[in-house]
């Protein structure tokens, strides 16, 4: 089986850890893989692999390129299955293709009621292209691929003609690269309650929010701080940041916050295990890999109360509601209070990131959805 990748998308972000992740597997497997990858993308070189200069081009542009350029090589590279590992595909591809999706928030209707509208109109417009774009690339697979059973759910509830093709497929954790065992923080073990906020900033990752819970529980009594993966100039230029921007901010001058521009990924773990929860106040997700890498490295585990992040998590982490401030405040004081209650969750959430998202079943499943894929198309050849 060859495999060509189309993973022109993986310059930041949670895509550039699951391709980098799924290099070294195909790699550690014999997979015969090719990855089509960005000319900024900070993955490892490979003599293999291809990288094209797509990271400046408009959405319009990019869209034609992949249709035109990118058909022309996929034909000259004549693999046995194209995987487009994120959200667009080959229309009238002449492989057969495996398309995965990764994009909730356009068919989200939480994000778009409480995110979307600060963006304004050109925006707006933008998204209903990207969504029909999304669309027509579904419908062009042979095999749509999506992380959770909540994001199949939300995407077959708008488009119920594309149900029969889309397989979910958890992520998974690489266990190698974290440790559960031995390295648990003891609860405000310095006297202070460290929480940790793990994202590439968009504004439904709602950072601010979490700012803001700080200062209310320093307020309380309760010495309180947050580290952030996060960098104001970067947040600055992103349009619709303006009051996370002044949140962080605030809360950086009052001593409340740390922010960090980027946190490597074989470092992550030290993160981990030196704060008391991780807090995810997103209001859109199609996975989120922070939360089963905190769960498993025997982190508190503190999350909006999304279907993803409950689908993700089961019932091992504290859940608020993601559009009320005071909410976070409270699930946070309810972990303060009580001991049992976050052993409880710190000891199931290890054994249930253990059984449910093992990286390399992630692999030989989408291999399989390689190989069935690839056998669907041998067949109507035929």
């Amino acid at each position: 089986m060859k495999v060509l990748i189309n993973a022109l998308s993986a310059h930041q972000g949670g895509i550039v850890t699951y391709t980098r992740n799924l290099m070294e597997s195909f790699d550690k497997q014999g997979i015969d893989a090719v990855f089509a990858l960005p000319e900024n993308s900070p993955l490892p070189e490979r003599a293999q692999d291809m990288r094209f200069p797509v990271q400046n081009m408009l959405g319009i542009t990019r869209a034609i390129w992949e249709q035109t350029f990118w058909s022309h090589v996929v034909k000259r590279h004549n693999p046995s299955v194209l995987y487009s590992s994120a959200n667009f595909s080959l229309i009238n591809s002449p492989i057969p293709q495996v398309l995965l999706i990764r994009e909730a928030g356009l068919f989200d209707s939480l994000y778009l009621e409480n995110v979307a509208p600060s963006f304004g109109v050109m925006a707006a417009m933008q998204r209903i292209l990207r969504r029909q774009l999304i669309l027509s690339s579904a419908k062009s697979a042979q095999c749509i691929a999506v992380p959770t059973q909540s994001f199949k759910d939300l995407l077959t509830s708008n488009y119920d003609s594309l149900k029969d093709r889309i397989i979910v497929n958890h992520y998974g954790l690489p266990f190698m690269k974290f440790s559960a065992a031995g390295h648990v923080r003891k609860w405000r073990n310095d006297g202070v309650l460290r929480l940790l906020f793990v994202s590439e900033y968009y504004p439904h990752k709602q950072p601010g929010l979490l700012c803001e819970a700080v200062r209310i529980l320093n307020e309380r009594g309760i010495k309180t701080h947050v580290t952030l993966t996060a960098n104001i100039k970067n947040i600055e230029a992103v349009s619709g940041s303006s009051k996370d921007v002044d949140l962080l901010t605030r809360a950086e001058a009052r001593g409340e916050a740390s922010l960090i521009s980027h946190i490597p990924y074989d470092q992550l773990v030290e993160y981990y295990h030196s704060h008391d929860a991780l807090v995810s106040a997103s209001l859109s997700e199609t996975f989120c890999h922070p939360l089963i890498e905190a769960m498993y490295s025997g982190l508190i585990v503190v999350s909006s109360d999304l279907p993803v992040a409950k689908e993700v998590c089961g019932e091992n982490a504290e859940f608020f509601d993601g559009l009320r401030t005071r909410s976070l405040v409270e699930s946070i004081l309810k972990l303060d209070n009580d001991p049992e209650y976050r052993e409880q969750l710190r000891e199931n959430g290890v054994a249930f990131s253990c059984d449910n998202y093992d990286w390399d079943e992630h692999v030989n499943r989408l291999l399989d959805i390689f190989e069935n894929t690839i056998a669907a198309g041998r067949h109507r050849a035929a």
